[in-house]
């Protein structure tokens, strides 16, 4: 094992980013504030009001904005490497994934939440499908994909501009067998312009070299789907695709406007006979439901979690085929600064984990220089991520 000491450097008490959406349902008795109070091994030195006329105490739900409300869970499943981790943090318009171009990066189920004031989208980004886990990692994140597709309200299907399949016929039979509202995003298709359709690989069956013949398959194979999108997640936020699949999400404002914007209508984007999707049916996506969680909430994880997966994605771009996927970043200690710290440091220990010990030596590099270039490179992104200044000290 690996062990890497990481100060986070922050002028101010920095609160974590994020944090359990869902409040626990508390039922105070007697008057007056509780203080100094601990809650899950954290000492709250401020006092705790007697009631929040904000929170529900007796459904544990946020109350909705009004009438009309909608919230539901959309699953994100498609084959490794389609850029799902790309398109969730496009449409929560926060880069909260991890993104890399190795695939099988995403080992979790990891839920981004968009919030508005007529809906709530909570997007569960999901492992990339292997057809055949070699090992009990991939078994296991096998089967986070088929929790957060049991779990869903509806499924955002992602593949790209090659049509490359679900390589999994159980799960691929539960997709075409979907009865929810389902939705296809073809990613990547920027890449149509560095295509050359006379290379052999380009001439396997199946697959796919421009939009419209995309569209067409995965109208063939999905003949139920609500759309089908064409998008290119890396462009951005702002991207056409990634625009008018966020308004049919929301159901709106003016999602015949952001169909519009995407060009021409290409034929099988929308079911026979369908030239566009209004508002009213978008909004049937997602059911009649009172938001689960809280309005500035991104998602259910917490700052370690996110600290370890930057690290790990680091890891994993630095050191190519080297090290394998099941490596792993564990965050020891987790400690922000207290009004009486002189030095305002939020600290935090982390330990690498490698499957073999001949490994040890490869992510520490020759006199060091390899794990130092892992925390020059993780601390770039913990520090967009955190907002705070971040200091590696490593040591092993």
């Amino acid at each position: 094992m690996i062990r890497i000491l990481l100060l986070l450097l922050s002028s101010t008490p920095q609160a974590l980013l994020f944090d359990v959406g869902i409040r626990p349902s508390i039922r105070l008795t007697g008057g007056g504030p509780l203080t100094a109070r601990k809650w899950d091994n954290l000492e709250v030195d401020a006092p705790i009001p007697d009631h929040d006329e904000n929170f529900d105490y007796t459904t544990g739900l946020v109350p909705s904005g009004g009438e009309g409300y909608r919230c539901g869970y959309i699953s994100i499943v498609g084959a490794p490497n389609m850029g799902k981790s790309t398109i969730l943090n496009s449409l929560i318009l926060e880069k909260l994934c991890v993104e890399n171009r190795r695939p099988q990066t995403t080992r979790h189920a990891i839920l981004g939440i968009l919030t508005t004031d007529k809906c709530q989208l909570c997007l569960t980004d999901t492992p990339g499908v292997i057809g055949d886990p070699a090992y009990k990692l991939q078994e296991g994140m096998m089967e986070a994909v088929k929790g957060a597709f049991r779990e869903a309200e509806a499924l955002l299907v992602v593949t790209d501009l090659f049509s490359t399949p679900i390589d999994d016929d159980r799960l691929w039979k539960q997709v075409q067998q979907y009865n929810k509202p389902m939705i296809v995003a073809i990613n990547k298709i920027d890449l149509v312009d560095k295509v050359n359709p006379n290379v052999e690989e380009n001439k396997i069956e199946g697959r796919t070299v421009t939009v419209e013949e995309a569209v067409a398959k995965w109208r063939r194979l999905l003949p139920q789907a609500l759309a089908i999108i064409p998008m290119s997640a890396g462009n951005g936020s702002n991207d056409v695709g990634v625009v008018a699949l966020r308004k049919i999400l929301l159901g709106g404002p003016d999602v015949p406007a952001a169909i519009r914007d995407l060009g021409r209508p290409i034929p099988g984007m929308f079911k026979p006979g369908v030239k566009t999707i209004t508002d009213e049916e978008a909004k049937e996506l997602l059911p009649l439901s009172p938001p689960m969680y809280e309005d500035d909430d991104l998602t259910d994880r917490n700052d370690r979690f996110f600290c370890s997966e930057i690290i790990r994605s680091s890891l994993l771009e630095l050191m190519k085929k080297e090290i394998p996927y099941c490596c792993e970043v564990r965050i020891d200690s987790y400690r922000e600064p207290r009004p009486r710290d002189a030095k305002k440091l939020v600290r935090m220990a982390a330990t690498i984990l490698v499957d073999r010990e001949s490994q040890k030596p490869i992510v520490i590099g020759r006199g060091g220089q390899m794990i130092k270039a892992v925390g020059i490179h993780a601390r770039k992104k913990l520090e967009e991520f955190l907002k705070n200044q971040v200091s590696f000290v490593p040591f092993w």
